[in-house]
């Protein structure tokens, strides 16, 4: 089975990974980062030079609790329209999942998977809105604040001079004596 891609592809690739001779390595996009995963490239069992750094493999079981497809739409803001025709499918799927981003097959014009892989769907990531929106209209007239006066804190300017002349009255007492 061979999948076509079309020019610069946007949408996000599933397939599920049957038993066999293949043994994928469980991946996220950041183990990327750390470390080179162990078994069957990516590239031998999908018959393309893919970049795995924006490949996904995973057990269903790990993403159980939410369920493949609202995984699907809230990591890779699938439309829950797009994913409705595959349902069925995607909700029976057991064992381990392939997804791969469309920057892992960016350049390329097609994908042959080995046997093991089995393609449940392509999936278009729901659009950006970017319609321009009106502003909601500006004051006709400013505002204007007004000025607080900053309340005084503490001793008044006048006590604070009494108790100063008091204690320089004492001193000159305490001197004298």
């Amino acid at each position: 089975m061979t999948l076509t891609l079309t020019p610069r592809d946007p949408r996000i690739h599933v397939f599920s990974v049957s038993d066999g001779p293949i043994k994928l390595a469980h991946q996220t996009y950041l183990s990327q980062l750390s470390a080179e995963a162990e078994g069957t490239s990516l590239t031998e069992v999908l018959g393309a030079q893919i970049d795995a750094t924006y490949a996904e493999v995973f057990a269903v079981q790990d993403v159980q609790p939410m369920g493949l497809r609202v995984y699907l739409g809230q990591a890779h803001d699938i439309p829950e329209e797009a994913l409705a025709a595959d349902a069925a499918r995607l909700d029976a799927l057991s064992g381990d999942v392939l997804v791969l981003a469309p920057r892992a097959v960016e350049g390329l014009e097609s994908l042959s998977p080995r046997p093991e892989l089995t393609h449940i769907g392509s999936y278009a990531p729901a659009e950006a809105d970017n319609a321009p929106r009106d502003l909601p209209p500006a004051a006709k007239e400013p505002s204007v604040v007004a000025d607080d006066p900053i309340p005084q804190s503490g001793l008044s300017k006048t006590t604070i001079g009494l108790i100063v002349g008091a204690a320089l009255v004492l001193a000159v007492l305490i001197f004298l004596l």
